[in-house]
C-alpha cells in the first residue's frame, strides 16, 4: 500500500494528506467525517481494539504516527 497521495492538497502550501484532500469539497469532508464518528461510536469492537488496529496500521504503512 502506498503513503503517497494520488491527488493534491487543496490547501496551498501544505502537503498532501487525507484531510487536506477532502478540503476540495465539502460534501465529501462531511460525509467522511459521519462515517469516520459512527465507525469508532458504534460496532461489535471494543473502541480499545479499534485503537490498537489504528495504531498498528499507522506504524505498518509508515504514516508518522
Amino acid at each position: 500500500m502506498s503513503t503517497t497521495p494520488r491527488l493534491a492538497s487543496a490547501i496551498e502550501g501544505k502537503a498532501a494528506s487525507s484531510l487536506s484532500v477532502m478540503a476540495h469539497s465539502a460534501q465529501v469532508r462531511a460525509a467522511f467525517d459521519q462515517m469516520y464518528a459512527t465507525l469508532w461510536s458504534r460496532g461489535a469492537v471494543d473502541v480499545d481494539v479499534k485503537e490498537l488496529v489504528r495504531l498498528r496500521n499507522a506504524r505498518v504503512t509508515d504514516c508518522g504516527l
